[in-house]
């Protein structure tokens, strides 16, 4: 009995840390501000909600690194839209 339950708690944990590896739609907006002006960019991704919280990090780092700015002055979000593949790369 005690096998089943750990193998079903495994099996579980398995299910619910593969939900981050589906490919969906995402509308991400982009808003940096330099010395009260503010910039914002959006676009549309294909990608899984992990590959887009990589990319955040990766722009995060970019931004400090080449720019000299503080990640208080880029403000990034996303949201999962209803857009098919095919229409997600016709919004790039």
């Amino acid at each position: 009995m005690k096998k089943i339950v750990i193998a079903c708690a495994v099996l579980l944990a398995g299910v619910l840390s593969s939900c981050g590896d589906t490919n969906y739609c995402y509308e991400v907006t982009e808003t940096i501000n330099i010395a009260g002006i503010s910039t914002t960019v959006t676009e549309y991704l294909w990608a899984t909600s992990n590959e887009i919280d990589a990319a955040i990090a990766e722009l995060e780092q970019e931004i400090v690194e080449e720019y000299g700015l503080s990640k208080d002055a880029l403000k990034v979000t996303y949201k999962k839209t209803n857009k098919s593949e095919a229409d997600c790369d016709l919004m790039e």
